[in-house]
Parts: C-alpha cells; structure tokens; sequence
C-alpha cells in the first residue's frame, strides 16, 4: 500500500498563513496497491492531508480517520477505515474502490511515509513544516 503523489503546485500560494499552506499547494494525489492505483485526483490537498495524518497519529486511540478538507464539501475523499480484518483505504470519490486489510503498523508506515514527503516537499519551498502542521 502507498500513498503518492507528484507534481506539488504552488502556483495558488499568495500568502504565508497556515490555511494559505494547507489549501494552496497541492498536487497529482494516488492510493496504489500492489501497482494498481485505487484512486486517482489532480489538484488534491496534499499538505492538508498530511496535516490531518499528523493529529490522526499523534492520537493513540484514534479509530478510523475520515479526511475532511477545506477544499472539498464531501467528507471522506481519503478514508483509513479498520473492519474486522485489518485497515483499509477508499475514498467517497471512489466508493467501490477499497484496499484488501492491512495491518496497523502498515497503516501507519504508509502515513509517516506520505507526511515525511511532504514534509521534506515543503522544507524545498523554504517552508517550516511545523509551522504548517501546528494544532
């Protein structure tokens, strides 16, 4: 399981807020399994997500993590959902599209991966991910 993307855009970004951060860069957004992408979307938050990772792991009891963006009205376009048989990954965007379960050490690995791209992707900019990332 890995969670991807490419081509960071940070033609929208005007300011220097944490919200200018968090909605204005974005980029090619990928869940892949086992080389077969399960959900694909152009100009996706990216640094949004990653921030939410970020407080989603930070909890130890947290349950399933359902992303709700400031870009989008639906909630959920990046579910982390845990059943019976492990944690999967869909989205509402592609409902029909759901990863086989893997286990919560795999979640968590496919996360810090993400969130340390991103990070090291905004530190290219000049830009404090800390900064980005506080509560």
């Amino acid at each position: 399981m890995e969670i991807a993307y490419d081509r960071l855009n940070s033609h929208e970004l005007t300011g220097t807020t944490q919200t200018d951060y968090l909605v204005a860069l974005d980029a090619h957004f990928m869940l892949i399994e086992d080389d077969t992408t399960i959900y694909d979307e152009p100009g996706f938050p990216v640094v949004e997500l990653a921030r939410s990772m970020v407080l989603w792991l930070r909890n130890p009891d947290n349950r399933d993590f359902i992303f709700d963006s400031m870009s989008y009205e639906e909630v959920g376009s990046v579910i982390i959902r845990q059943d019976a048989l492990g944690w999967t990954f869909t989205s509402v965007f592609a409902p029909d599209a759901v990863t086989a379960p893997i286990d919560r050490n795999e979640v968590e690995r496919c996360c810090r991966s993400f969130v340390s791209r991103v990070e090291a992707d905004l530190w290219e900019l000049g830009v404090d991910p800390d900064k980005v990332f506080r509560q």
